[in-house]
């Protein structure tokens, strides 16, 4: 470029410059005709005639922020008296690029400015609780490091699951923060309901417009995946009981309004053959290739608990505090007479005994002598019953065993009977999940002993949750075969619900 052509641009920026202090902003004018005209220390501040109290910020590198400007009494000690003097309270920097839920930044501003304003002029608003965002960060920050808020006679803290849950939930569907560009963009886009277009994301909403069509809008976003919507919708509820609770939210909860989506209940189990071909197989000569993943089926089969209360059990009873926290459970002591296992702090907020049967004792038997073994000497040093082999000092997880399922799917070519609840119809389809094993369980003991037995061996808090999530009858109650022989067993099973129904002292 010439030096005409330098000076020619010099003077058409100069020419075209917006260089009053007060004029009513476009995106535009903000975007082309905005530089800096100050001393070079001082920022250079411009006022917008189309909205109230919107002021904004130029730097000396011409870099722009938008500001909130309200008049405050303040007391002059020179004068001896009352002044009103100007506050600024910072809001976000100008962007070209267009916000998600706004036509450009300069609405965005315009429709966030009065919250800005209602913090300066009243000190209760602090913590920057403007919008339903800084409430649910603020339930992230603070929120879950105490009581749950439905506990009432009890108090328990969350537990780390529910923790790391609520958390993704708040991270992904609220705060916007995913990295799944398709979320955020449904989560934020405008969003015609009920005669109404939603032109914001929900955490950009301010706290005293969270209203019924507010939290409908945000429940409907999510209509396609009914689960989701309904778990955010909990979690909406609780960041808004929180608030009320900590006086950082004010009126009726909304949430309280809204009718859950109803979920498509699909329940499955694996046929009697099917589960008798995988415990003859962790029975066999394959234990010893893989005694971990196999024990681990075995047992979840056999006991019928949860994925994560079998995964970080203990071999010996914690002597700290802290190693309880990092456990879910303990064989108890001699447990090969005892024939119990502990869980502690279960998914209800109460412990329990587990009763081990003899096929149980014999897979942890096997289990520990496999231990012993060169190969597998490495978890000699760990507590936990199924380590990670990378760090024996943790508990796996069921990632840790993803390889090994699906190979053993593929080997014995596993497939469960699937019952949907609506239509009634029962299919079969491949493939064995972890969560099946407990489903399985519930079944089979429902159909040998009853719901109530069930119910009671899957530690639910009512016979409803076992028969509404769990049993998948496969109609074989009166195919009763060599009844006094399984007398023993049964009489095994309900000794072990009527020692679990009693609380540990």
């Amino acid at each position: 470029m010439t030096t005409t052509e330098v000076s020619k641009k010099i003077r058409t920026r100069k020419a075209t410059a917006e260089t009053r202090s007060t004029f009513k902003f476009t995106q535009t004018k903000l975007e082309q005709s905005l530089f800096y005209k100050g001393n070079g220390k001082a920022p250079d501040k411009r006022f917008d005639e189309g909205c109230e109290s919107l002021c904004l910020f130029i730097y000396p590198n011409n870099q722009m922020t938008f500001y909130a400007v309200a008049k405050k009494p303040m007391f002059n000690e020179k004068k001896g008296r009352m002044e009103n003097n100007s506050y600024y309270k910072k809001m976000f920097p100008f962007s070209k690029i267009k916000p998600n839920g706004y036509e450009d930044c300069l609405d965005k501003a315009r429709s966030m400015v009065k919250d800005y304003v209602a913090l300066i002029l009243d000190p209760g608003l602090s913590n920057d609780l403007t919008t339903f965002g800084n409430l649910a960060q603020k339930f992230l920050d603070e929120g879950m490091n105490g009581n749950r808020l439905s506990d009432k006679a009890e108090k328990h803290n969350y537990k780390k699951s529910t923790i790391k849950k609520y958390t993704k939930l708040i991270n992904t569907y609220i705060l916007l923060r995913s990295n799944n560009p398709e979320i955020t963009k449904r989560m934020s886009e405008m969003f015609p309901h009920k005669s109404l277009t939603s032109t914001k994301p929900i955490k950009d909403v301010a706290c005293s417009n969270i209203n019924e069509w507010e939290i409908d809008v945000l429940h409907n976003r999510l209509k396609k995946t009914p689960v989701v919507a309904n778990d955010v919708l909990k979690v909406v509820s609780i960041i808004i009981n929180w608030g009320k609770q900590n006086k950082k939210f004010n009126g009726p909860n909304p949430c309280n309004d809204i009718a859950k989506f109803p979920e498509k209940k699909i329940k499955a189990r694996l046929s009697d053959e099917q589960r008798e071909k995988i415990l003859n197989h962790c029975k066999s000569k394959a234990f010893d290739y893989d005694p971990f993943f196999l024990a681990f089926i075995a047992l979840l089969l056999l006991l019928g608990k949860r994925i994560e209360e079998l995964l970080s059990v203990t071999w010996n009873i914690p002597y700290t505090n802290k190693e309880k926290e990092t456990c879910s459970g303990w064989l108890d002591t001699d447990w090969e007479r005892s024939k119990y296992l502990i869980l502690h702090d279960t998914k209800n907020r109460k412990d329990e005994r587990v009763y081990l049967d003899s096929d149980s004792r014999a897979i942890l038997q096997r289990l520990q002598a496999a231990r012993l073994t060169e190969k597998n000497s490495w978890a000699l040093t760990s507590r936990y019953l199924f380590p990670q082999k990378n760090d024996p000092t943790k508990a796996c997880t069921s990632s840790s065993f993803r390889k090994s399922l699906k190979e053993l799917n593929e080997k014995l070519n596993l497939s469960v009977i699937v019952k949907d609840e609506k239509t009634k119809a029962i299919t079969e389809r491949l493939g064995f999940t972890f969560k099946l094993a407990r489903k399985t369980f519930g079944s089979w003991v429902e159909e040998n002993f009853g719901l109530e037995i069930a119910s009671k061996k899957l530690n639910h808090s009512s016979t409803k949750v076992t028969r509404d999530h769990y049993i998948v009858s496969e109609d074989r109650q009166l195919e009763i075969e060599n009844v006094y022989q399984n007398k023993r067993e049964k009489e095994d099973i309900i000794k072990g619900v009527i020692v679990n129904t009693k609380k540990l002292k």
